[in-house]
């Protein structure tokens, strides 16, 4: 499904899942310093800081919760430089996905799930929801279509495909998964799917 404007163009864009917030919808802090970080790896430490101003929160705590309009208004100001240091809006979002993927698989959430799911794959995937949650709100579910194969659903979700597309995939190669294909689609504004599989 194609929008009017693109992740790229900043705050027009980024304002459309604006203006849908409601006080319900939160981030833990642990993903927001996370993304934080990730602006500053695939930029710099100056737009890491613009991006934190834009928010009025330089520094978030991993388990406290936040309105997850924060997470967009720094996305509204890292996104246009990212999209041109990056090819463009769908690379730099996949690759923003894939550091927050990789930064909580390190931190002390992250270490639980990956004794919860034993190192197996399929595990991971059952746990999605859950491992979701624990980052921020929003209605997830998995469907299985194959062995190694199924289509994961996201309904009141902030964030673009690509981003998605790229945590998953971090996810099950750390679990050592090969083959890795994560193919999404946006759906509705806040609605997306996936299609995961691996060997």
């Amino acid at each position: 499904m194609a929008w009017s404007v693109s992740p790229r163009d900043g705050g027009q864009y980024w304002g459309q899942r604006m203006s849908l917030v409601s006080s319900e919808d939160i981030a833990r802090g642990l993903f927001l310093q996370s993304v934080l970080k990730s602006i500053r790896a695939l930029g710099d430490e100056s737009l890491e800081k613009r991006s934190a101003s834009a928010c009025g929160q330089a520094r978030f705590f991993d388990f406290f919760n936040y309105p997850i309009r924060l997470h967009l208004q720094m996305l509204s100001v890292a996104m246009p430089e990212l999209a041109t240091r990056h090819t463009d809006a769908d690379q730099a979002l996949w690759r923003m996905g894939h550091c927050v993927a990789i930064d909580f698989l390190e931190s002390e959430a992250g270490r639980t799930v990956k004794v919860l799911v034993r190192g197996e794959p399929k595990r991971l995937v059952n746990n999605l929801p859950l491992t979701y949650r624990m980052s921020m709100t929003g209605e997830r579910s998995v469907r299985w279509t194959g062995p190694q194969c199924c289509r994961f659903t996201m309904k009141r979700d902030f964030m673009p495909p690509s981003f998605h597309e790229g945590m998953l995939v971090a996810m099950l190669e750390r679990l050592n998964a090969s083959k890795v294909k994560v193919v999404g689609r946006q759906t509705d504004l806040l609605e997306s799917e996936y299609d995961i599989s691996w060997q």
